[in-house]
């Protein structure tokens, strides 16, 4: 019988070694690594008009953790080619600064196509990356969380591991976080 209590001990152990661990994750848009305790992603698509009457294929990610955190990834597939990923983005952050109610505490050019900020409501913090690839495909990931939460190394770990499918239109020349 005691036998059979430790196997069980030491089985529960290794499992929640396991379930502790960084869980990567790829599929057909994109890969990265969620923190440790995320659930996998929820999936859901829609299109959505845009401004030009044409429509927008929206997908989205979410995983959440037992601790209330959410990764989200939104992937927007536009109608037509973005000649200018600055005026996309700073679009979007103001969208999401007057629709969310956020408050922006810094934003950092990567490079041509891609941008990192950082929002704060309240006592939730917001870190995001905004990625364009190939001047039509959108890339929103986004961490929902406290800063206490959001300064874990692992949720940088996360953003750097981000990949979509295709590469971006200018390659990386630095990492912010």
């Amino acid at each position: 019988m005691k036998s059979k209590t430790v196997f069980l001990v030491i089985a529960l152990t290794a499992a929640a070694a396991i379930a502790a661990e960084p869980t990567p994750v790829q599929n057909d848009a994109f890969s990265l690594t969620l923190p440790t305790g995320f659930g996998q992603f929820a999936k859901t698509t829609q299109s959505v008009p845009s401004p030009n009457g044409k429509k927008t294929d929206v997908t989205t990610w979410i995983a959440d953790s037992p601790t209330g955190e959410k990764i989200i990834v939104v992937q927007s597939v536009l109608p037509g080619k973005v000649d200018d990923a600055s005026k996309l983005f700073s679009s979007a952050r103001d969208g999401m600064v007057n629709g969310q109610h956020l408050t922006l505490d810094n934003e950092q050019k990567v490079n041509d196509s891609t941008e990192m900020l950082n929002f704060h409501a309240g006592t939730k913090f917001l870190r995001s990356r905004f990625v364009l690839v190939g001047g039509d495909h959108f890339y929103q990931v986004f961490y929902l969380g406290s800063a206490d939460q959001s300064a874990n190394p692992t949720v940088s770990s996360m953003f750097d591991s981000f990949t979509p499918n295709a590469q971006p239109v200018a390659q990386a020349t630095a990492t912010a976080h």
